[in-house]
């Protein structure tokens, strides 16, 4: 499967919910997969969603408050069958958002592509434009992810994408303050990031 055919199936199914190298893209050359990943699905092809409450995202953060979380399975049985599980908790004073979100796709969706290549425009698209680009290893097994920066509009986002096996963790903050992706607060969040339990390649 081509770079482009994974960024449009994690492109479909966010409509259906809802040692490091430094890189600085700027807007101007910041790359085009990240906005041209198509809306929704073509028409012949039908989906189906279903509750997922089965699924565990080994996931630990440390989290402001208390996150609002959900689980669902698109294409349950299918060669597109996607787990995805969502949570997001909301300051006012200022307005930040944190939130977390896991995807388990098919060994099938993860053939042919580089995950270089596609990993960082993971829940990106629409008119977000990417700042800063940093590659990292997630600990302790050294996991591919990407720390991106970026805007979108008047919003201001700071977003972890990390590849586990067949499973995708995001782990996002954004605000209508850009320095607020830098306060104290912000920064705790994401280094509490962590993986529970080590997550089999193949199912």
């Amino acid at each position: 499967m081509r770079n482009s055919t994974i960024v449009t199936l994690l492109s479909v199914m966010t409509c259906l919910c809802g040692c490091s190298t430094d890189e600085s893209p700027s807007a101007s050359n910041a790359p085009a997969a990240s906005n041209e990943a198509p809306a929704q699905l073509p028409a012949h092809t039908l989906s189906t969603e279903e509750d997922a409450s089965d699924f565990d995202p080994r996931l630990s953060l440390k989290w402001p408050g208390t996150p609002e979380e959900s689980r669902r399975r698109i294409d349950a049985g299918t060669d597109r069958e996607t787990t995805i599980y969502d949570a997001a908790f909301t300051q006012h004073q200022p307005l930040t958002s944190f939130k977390a979100t896991v995807y388990e796709i098919t060994e099938k969706d993860l053939q042919g592509g580089d995950p270089k290549e596609w990993l960082p425009h993971h829940l990106g698209g629409g008119n977000v434009v990417e700042l800063t680009r940093k590659q990292i290893e997630q600990e302790p097994n050294k996991y591919l992810g990407f720390e991106i920066t970026a805007r979108d509009e008047n919003l201001f986002i700071r977003r972890v994408n990390v590849l586990v096996g067949r499973r995708i963790y995001t782990v996002e903050v954004n605000s209508l303050r850009q320095e607020r992706l830098n306060a104290d607060d912000v920064a705790k969040f994401f280094e509490s990031f962590a993986i529970t339990e080590r997550v089999r390649l193949k199912p």
